[in-house]
């Protein structure tokens, strides 16, 4: 009995040494990566990269899982078809960094600076993007559902044919950005500006869009079914082709003289 125990003690301990191990990250690609800033489809999983230096590096196809990537400077770098799920990237300076096709479910980039970043075709589900810096960014075909955009600035990002239900954009900056066609029900754009944006086809059922200003954004053809209004602000808009649109909506809305509504219905001013 007691060499049968001894050899399920020492099996069981085998096995969680393997399971450990398959979860660390390779110091061999990480002493590569720091000695020539170029590590494509290295095993980086879990690694403390915290601060580190990593402008221009290639790092395309690397497992950066659970990574600590926190206030690293990742200008430029390459980080196409990267897996960065659940990795730290807080505060992170990532100005034009290469993001496209990257797995990124559940990465924390709050107050990160993703000015100018390429997040095309990315999976950013259920990220944290509180009060990051996406001005100029590229998030066309991402998958942003629930992911959080809270005081996030999004100044003239395209977001063309971006998709996702329960997206948090409350407070945040939206001015002059491209969301054309963009699938974003149920979102949150409460006390958030779309000032200039274009949301032509984007579908915004259900969404809440209370203390949200529209002026002269392009809503032609969105549809906006079952939105939550409160002093939502259409100066400047023209309304006549937006689906779902009903008076009980536009009754809680306000506008101006440049203001269009379909015939029969009727918005006060602002």
């Amino acid at each position: 009995m007691e060499k049968k125990n001894a050899d399920f003690v020492y099996c069981v301990r085998g096995i969680f040494l393997v399971m450990n191990g398959a979860q660390a990250f390779n110091e061999a690609d990480l002493a590569g990566l720091k000695a020539t800033n170029a590590c494509p489809r290295c095993d980086l999983r879990g690694a403390d990269l915290k601060g580190l230096n990593l402008a221009r590096a290639n790092l395309a196809g690397a497992v950066l899982r659970d990574a600590d990537l926190k206030d690293a400077n990742l200008t430029s770098a390459n980080l196409s078809r990267a897996d960065l799920r659940r990795a730290d990237v807080e505060k992170a300076i990532a100005r034009r960094v290469n993001l496209s096709g990257a797995k990124a479910a559940g990465a924390d980039f709050e107050k990160a600076d993703l000015s100018g970043a390429n997040l095309s075709g990315a999976d950013i589900r259920n990220s944290d993007m509180e009060e990051t810096n996406l001005q100029d960014a590229n998030l066309d075909k991402a998958n942003i559902a629930g992911a959080d955009f809270k005081r996030a600035d999004l100044t003239q990002t395209t977001m063309r044919g971006a998709r996702g239900e329960n997206v948090n954009f409350e407070r945040a900056i939206l001015t002059s950005t491209n969301a054309e066609g963009a699938v974003l029900s149920r979102a949150d754009f409460d006390r958030a500006s779309l000032a200039g944006a274009n949301l032509t086809k984007a579908i915004l059922t259900n969404a809440r869009i209370k203390w949200t200003d529209f002026s002269g954004a392009i809503l032609t053809g969105a549809n906006i079914k079952d939105a939550v209004m409160r002093l939502t602000r259409f100066n400047g808009v023209d309304l006549s082709g937006v689906h779902g649109l009903t008076q009980a909506q536009l009754d809680r809305a306000c506008g101006d003289g440049g203001t269009t509504v379909p015939d029969g219905m009727s918005i006060g001013s602002c």
